[in-house]
């Protein structure tokens, strides 16, 4: 077997399932966090396995420091805090959910635009 006989979304899930076992390590040499770094985690799977991996990650991963980057907004409502860019730019900074909420937030307007 090798990744090229993988999907795209098989691999996520085998990449996702590798920091479980590493972080399962950590854990029993006494390392409860660390930092978690995800890049497009969920982009090839579908909405119901992407709740799957919010959970594992919201759940396994309570005490990491995780960065995520992801255009799937649903995947980073849960976070303490969103970074938006534009062309390379930090346009705005916040908490997801109250940004999302905000008539004038460029992260609300990516969320409306989503709905």
């Amino acid at each position: 077997m090798s990744a090229g006989t993988l999907s795209a979304g098989q691999r996520q899930l085998l990449s996702l399932a590798r920091v479980l076992l590493r972080r399962s390590h950590r854990a029993k040499q006494g390392s409860e966090s660390g930092i978690l770094l995800l890049d497009e985690v969920s982009s090839s799977v579908d909405q119901a396995t992407e709740k799957v991996m919010q959970e594992i990650i919201r759940n396994k991963f309570e005490k990491y420091t995780v960065v995520a980057v992801s255009h799937r907004l649903e995947m980073i409502m849960d976070f303490d805090r969103v970074v938006v860019m534009d062309k390379g730019c930090i346009v705005e900074v916040g908490v997801p959910r109250v940004l999302a909420e905000n008539t004038e937030s460029r992260f609300g307007e990516l969320v409306r635009a989503a709905e």
